[in-house]
């Protein structure tokens, strides 16, 4: 296990990540995009079932796997603060086109 996930549901976290890489580096749109490539949830891990469902057709989901990876890499990293912030600075955002479930703050990753 890597990063407490299987050989398989981590190969597709890094192929995942590249997809959203190319999408972001070719200037393509992401915000409201369902995903090519699809990141696997960990069925038995309930950090991402509860209290909220993480799906990953959305970029939530993309970013709540690279979250969990940074945790572990890097845990003083300040990333998701300040993604916290630009998203409340953006308030204009429509958070669920993004994936963002109802209540995704309370996520535990």
């Amino acid at each position: 296990m890597t990063f407490g996930a299987t050989d398989t549901v981590f190969q597709s976290w890094l192929i995942a990540l590249n997809g959203v890489r190319n999408i972001c580096a070719h200037h393509g749109r992401l915000w409201n995009r369902e995903l090519g490539y699809k990141p696997k949830i960990p069925k038995k891990d309930a950090r991402w079932h509860d209290p909220v469902e993480v799906a990953n057709d959305r970029v939530f989901g993309v970013l709540t796997v690279r979250t969990l990876l940074l945790t572990d890499i890097a845990p003083r990293s300040r990333w998701p603060a300040r993604l916290r912030a630009l998203l409340s600075e953006c308030s204009e955002i429509p958070l669920p086109l993004m994936g963002f479930p109802e209540g995704w703050e309370r996520c535990p990753i």
